[in-house]
């Protein structure tokens, strides 16, 4: 699916997929920095969470966790990591049997995430148009 989409839009698709998700499934976020991965992370934790909240980028702490009514979101950030053995420091394995995944800049797991026992991986690019529109490009890949 292919769609171009404003700030309101795109909260409408985050609610939309956060609506459909299940635990186990697995979205991978692409784009470049400041293309709206973190704003589409957001809009879905906090469609799913009881209280409203901020929720930061996870950048530096490479990861948060949110716990909603039914089970756990694992937010990631893997820009900064250098190394695919750095995966495995963070629990991000553990994290995949357990709850739903958030993973911003996913390439570097990528490997790992089509070779696992994940249920669901979706990736959803973000990609900039203009200051005002995103063309969000969204594959099921199984």
């Amino acid at each position: 699916m292919q769609k171009i989409v404003n700030q309101s839009q795109m909260q409408e698709l985050a609610i939309t997929i956060a609506h459909k998700a299940k635990n186990g499934d697995v979205f991978g976020l692409k784009g470049t920095l400041g293309a709206g991965k973190s704003f589409f992370a957001s809009t879905f934790i906090n469609y799913l969470v009881d209280k409203k909240m901020i929720v930061p980028s996870p950048t530096f702490n490479l990861l948060y966790s949110y716990q909603t009514p039914q089970y756990l979101i694992h937010h990631f950030d893997l820009y900064r990591l250098k190394n695919t053995s750095d995966l495995e420091n963070i629990g991000f394995f553990d994290c995949l049997d357990n709850g739903i995944c958030l993973i911003e800049w996913p390439e570097i797991a990528e490997e790992f995430l089509l070779k696992s026992s994940v249920k669901s991986y979706t990736e959803i690019k973000i990609e900039m148009k203009s200051e005002t529109e995103r063309k969000i490009l969204i594959k099921k890949c199984y």
